[in-house]
């Protein structure tokens, strides 16, 4: 006897949830955590003391967040 699944299956894959997690887990870990003001600072061209100073949020963040989709679209359309 043959079972088929239904068109209308809702089941959840959990290892996306599970990768995110781990993922944020190792972000936040006492090793890469303490690197992320060297690496804005690498990716924007915005010293830390500049930073410090009050330099506009999105002149920082707006260079890392083109960084992270184009890595990430790069990624996704390798497959």
């Amino acid at each position: 006897m043959i079972h088929l699944l239904a068109a209308t299956d809702t089941s959840v894959d959990t290892t996306i949830f599970a990768a995110f997690g781990v993922g944020f887990l190792s972000f936040v870990s006492p090793c890469v955590l303490p690197l992320v003001p060297g690496y804005l600072s690498a990716v924007s061209g915005v010293s830390y003391s500049e930073m410090s100073a009050g330099a506009s949020r999105w002149k920082v963040l707006g260079p890392a967040l083109l960084f992270c989709l184009s890595f990430t679209a790069m990624f996704v359309a390798l497959g």
